[in-house]
């Protein structure tokens, strides 16, 4: 499983770019940790930082059930003048699978934490999570 963020094509990475490889539910703490950690160094609210490493967590939660080892990505994001995070993991067992349909489920379970929820299909199928900074 490759360890590059899949950053969908109209916003630009940048830090930081941290890496929590998820393999068993001890992991999902430490994935925790580390959102919060990102969100503060990118200048996200407390409430804001608490929201975002639900949904971190809740994301690797899905991805340990699939009993394979996982990578999730937490990295800076730009677009124009908007500042924001993102949280991506490859998901190769989604491939073949309606975008849609991982999509939907993907929004009720988590679609009020996060500004923007999509799956990027190339390389490889992707969740990508992201929050903006509101000032």
């Amino acid at each position: 499983m490759s360890h590059e963020a899949h950053t969908p094509p109209q916003y630009k990475m940048r830090p930081p770019v941290l890496h929590v490889q998820v393999e068993d539910s001890m992991d999902i703490m430490i994935v925790r940790d580390t959102t919060r950690r990102a969100a503060s160094l990118l200048g996200f609210s407390p409430a804001h930082r608490a929201q975002l490493a639900t949904a971190a967590a809740t994301l690797a939660e899905l991805v340990l059930k699939t009993g394979e080892p996982h990578t999730i990505n937490l990295n800076g994001v730009l677009d124009g003048i908007k500042d924001g995070l993102q949280i991506s993991t490859e998901t190769p067992w989604l491939q073949g699978v309606s975008a849609n349909n991982v999509l939907v489920a993907l929004k009720s379970k988590m679609g009020d934490l996060v500004d923007e929820i999509v799956l990027v299909q190339a390389p490889a199928p992707t969740i990508v999570m992201i929050m903006w900074i509101v000032d």
